[in-house]
């Protein structure tokens, strides 16, 4: 609310506001007293004569400005800092910051603390970092609203929320009592006081503004960034940008460390595991399922006994919004324990380079799959980043764990495949007429088995079927043509429960009554049946509902398998007896089972 007083015949405007700056009909005015023990009241004063000088003190400070720091952050009567030590405040002095990249962390005390925590954890990874180095600091300034001006008690409760805040983070600030300061820093630096999130400027040492807001800087990279410059990120983006091309100490390394660490405490070289296939395993504390652990250790256990070029490092996530509240450095240790293999260091900013290169995300589940275990091969050969579906579904044999590897398994498994191996001689099959015959009658022929799917019914399967059906007209009474046996897995009779004079005389059965001879024949050689549905989880062992896909074998005249296809498509006129590559239709399929993607 505005009051208008006359004095001295000089007009006054006083605002009881938490505004810093009023511009009241194009006029400037600055701020001229403070009142009641940082209960503040701010008074503007017109000098037309002034004005030039009263912009550029209000003017807001902008990326790529050189400012002078010292005088911002100290004044006439506080030429330090605070830092909160073994219970106490530590003053540090404005000398010990010269020289420094600082950044202005600026904190809303008007918001729930929440919303900044997950910086405040980036910031701190930064900064621990760094710390040893001498070359980085960190000033809070808290900033607050209105409130904390007009009632004593809001300022009570704004100076206990500050030090429940300031009290667990290990560096510098501007002290509470300091309204002025806080709110003159908030005000250069154009800080929206309605901002429920915390804003960090990074100031070099020369005074010149490299970042306006860094706090995704900080979470991206951690302090790898320093010192947080735009060629310094430009070069991380480069990197990141050819992580495939680094070799395996360049990628788990960085410019303080070129080893992992053991839980025994030893430090093994990196650059000793650039002979051996090395997987990554990305571990988040109560997320990751036990499971798969369970199956890493089964595999790396046996490859140990046989003196393998295989080894494993963790990862351990501590920074992703699943961990940030539930991880530690004991959490750290007691999970590692447990395990034979090797880790990056907890908190360690390569971790975050591991989750940039390799997709892994920061907040919330995945709306994709994200790898959890990246197998790289010897002196980086290849880089799968599906390690955990092959070893948990394909185990030892899939070894070195890619997945052309696993394509070429599925098919050799596949190619032993014969029709009498599903169906016995004896089978007896159903027209669509009622009629009945034995398979060993239609023995020679080629042959067709269709599995029908939960999505029978859906456009790409029924349009598969009709082109199916035309092709089977065309070829019907030629050397080329082929019998099919639909086989259902309930008691009905689609397709063939409308009259239709046109469709041809399929053989229809039931899968109760025709397969298999050897259930664990069946499953193992048509394994890809099933396939996740709209909430099943990754890795092909989670949650949610599954649907069987519909698909398809083709055997020759001699029995023998020539095709075994999940996407159903005609691609040449051969189909479905083309000689086309079963290892490249194996390698689709498998991607679309456990969806995978390029990266």
């Amino acid at each position: 609310m505005w009051r208008n007083h006359l004095r001295n015949g000089m007009k006054t405007y006083v605002a009881y506001s938490s505004s810093h700056v009023c511009n009241v009909s194009s006029r400037t005015y600055y701020d001229a007293t403070k009142i009641n023990s940082y209960k503040q009241a701010y008074t503007w004063v017109q000098f037309p004569e002034q004005r030039g000088q009263l912009l550029e003190e209000h003017k807001v400070i902008r990326k790529g400005d050189i400012i002078n720091l010292h005088d911002l952050l100290f004044t006439k009567y506080r030429d330090y800092v605070v830092r909160h030590t073994d219970d106490i405040d530590v003053q540090v002095k404005a000398a010990q910051l010269a020289g420094k990249v600082i950044v202005l962390y600026f904190l809303p005390l008007h918001h729930d603390y929440a919303y900044s925590r997950m910086s405040v954890s980036y910031l701190t990874d930064t900064y621990t970092y760094l710390l040893s180095d001498n070359v980085f600091e960190v000033v809070l300034v808290a900033y607050g609203s209105a409130e904390d001006i007009l009632s004593s008690d809001s300022y009570k409760d704004s100076q206990s929320h500050f030090e429940s805040i300031f009290y667990h983070m290990p560096w510098t600030a501007i002290p509470f009592p300091d309204f002025t300061s806080r709110d003159h820093l908030a005000r250069r630096f154009g800080i929206d006081r309605l901002r429920c999130y915390s804003t960090s400027i990074v100031i070099d040492s020369s005074g010149l503004v490299l970042q306006s807001n860094s706090c995704k800087l900080f979470e991206k990279y951690g302090g790898i960034a320093y010192p947080f410059s735009n060629e310094r990120i430009e070069f991380l983006e480069t990197e990141d940008a050819n992580a495939e091309r680094l070799s395996l100490t360049a990628l788990l390394g960085s410019p303080k460390r070129d080893y992992v660490i053991s839980n025994k405490g030893d430090k093994v070289v990196i650059k000793s595991l650039e002979e051996k296939v090395v997987a990554l395993y990305f571990y988040e504390k109560g997320i990751t399922p036990d499971w798969l652990t369970a199956s890493i250790k089964t595999a790396y256990e046996e490859f140990a006994q046989k003196k393998s070029c295989f080894e494993v490092v963790l990862v351990y996530l501590h920074c992703t919004s699943g961990t940030i509240d539930n991880t530690s450095k004991e959490s750290f240790s007691n999970t590692f324990e447990t395990m034979p293999w090797l880790a990056i260091p907890f908190r360690d900013p390569i971790c975050k380079r591991m989750m940039r290169v390799f997709g892994r995300p920061y907040y919330g589940y995945p709306s994709v799959k994200a790898p959890s275990l990246v197998i790289i091969g010897p002196h980086g050969e290849f880089i799968e980043p599906w390690g955990a579906d092959i070893i948990c579904k394909f185990k030892l044999p899939a070894y070195p764990f890619t997945r052309q590897r696993v394509a070429k398994l599925d098919t050799e498994i596949v190619r032993e495949l014969t029709l009498d191996m599903l169906l016995d001689a004896n089978t007896t099959l159903r027209r669509k007429d009622g009629s009945k015959v034995r398979l060993s009658q239609i023995f020679g022929k080629r042959i067709i088995l269709f599995f029908e799917g939960d999505d029978c019914r859906n456009m790409i399967a029924s349009d598969f079927l009709n082109k199916l059906k035309e092709r089977y007209l065309d070829m019907k009474g030629t050397s080329d043509e082929f019998e099919v046996i639909y086989i259902t897995n309930i008691k009905k009779e689609f397709p063939f429960n409308k009259p239709n004079k046109d469709v041809p005389s399929w053989f229809l059965s039931f899968a109760s009554d025709l397969l298999p001879i050897d259930l664990s024949l069946y499953c193992c050689y048509c394994h890809l049946l099933l396939v996740p549905g709209d909430f099943a989880c990754w890795c092909g062992g989670g949650f949610g509902k599954w649907r069987r896909k519909s698909s398809m074998l083709a055997f020759d005249h001699d029995g023998r398998i020539v095709r075994k296809s999940i996407n159903l498509s005609f691609e040449d006129t051969d189909f479905p007896f083309s000689a086309g590559s079963m290892e490249d239709e194996a390698f689709s399929e498998l991607r679309n089972v456990f969806l995978w993607r390029d990266e």
